[in-house]
């Protein structure tokens, strides 16, 4: 039977239940893992303080964060994969350019700049002015979309990847070389093992290219019908506890 040195996760949709919570079979799942020396990472588009509660829950190693973008061991960053500010600011251009400007997040590894909304007591620092130039370099940037032919447009302007989430108008864009893939490489690199040692749990697209490359790939059984295509086992849907019953199994 396959043996895993390291387990990664995604969390919505996959990791979480549908009301965002952790089962405490998964937490039970987890803290197994931990018993059995075997390290542990969650792989989310969320950024640290939106991922660190369920990190902790699951006494999870590594968070990585941004859709693959940022990788945190503890309190500290291992990785970064960004665009350069140039780049950044030729983004935002664009979505100036076709009016999405709805909603625009840039997170950075500074905090999480927003236009125009605010978070109630954030720090003015971090409203984007758009009549300046962005001053820092994105680890991605996240924006409202409605026209779906708009985003690939951008994309190819700026050279990037772009992704759209899973039932929303919100379409993310980061550097062509960046992945969860990628961020998981970081991790086994550090750990001294290979892509081969290690079982990945996902759901969506942003998830397929890890599932497809680790050596043990699981989907959800409520996960695109394309994830599934390229995972090694698809397991229960995350209702059912589909990460725990897997991992259990692993263990046992």
């Amino acid at each position: 039977m396959f043996q895993p040195k390291l387990i990664v996760t995604d969390l919505d949709a996959t990791a979480l239940k549908n009301d965002k919570t952790l089962a405490p079979e998964t937490i039970a799942a987890f803290a197994a893992c931990k018993k059995a020396g075997i390290p542990t990472a969650i792989a989310t588009a969320r950024y640290i303080e939106g991922a660190r509660p369920f990190a902790e829950q699951l006494q999870a190693d590594y968070c990585i964060l941004l859709d693959g973008t940022l990788v945190y061991e503890k309190d500290h960053i291992i990785y970064s994969n960004t665009m350069d500010v140039t780049t950044t600011n030729l983004m935002l251009q664009q979505l100036i350019h076709y009016h999405a400007l709805s909603h625009i997040a840039i997170p950075t590894t500074d905090g999480i700049y927003r236009y125009p909304e605010i978070a109630e007591g954030t720090p003015s620092k971090y409203l984007i002015d758009l009549d300046k130039p962005f001053p820092l370099p994105a680890n991605k940037i996240v924006a409202e979309i409605p026209d779906s032919t708009i985003a690939p447009k951008i994309a190819t302007v700026c050279h990037c990847k772009q992704l759209r989430y899973r039932g929303e108008d919100r379409y993310t864009f980061f550097h062509q070389s960046a992945s969860k893939l990628a961020a998981i490489s970081c991790i086994t690199q550090k750990l001294q093992i290979g892509l081969q040692d290690v079982l990945v749990f996902g759901d969506d697209s942003n998830d397929m290219e890890m599932i497809a490359n680790c050596g043990y790939g699981v989907a959800m059984g409520n996960a695109l019908d394309e994830v599934k295509a390229v995972a090694s086992e698809v397991t229960d849907t995350n209702e059912a506890n589909g990460v725990a019953n897997v991992l259990f199994r692993f263990l046992a």
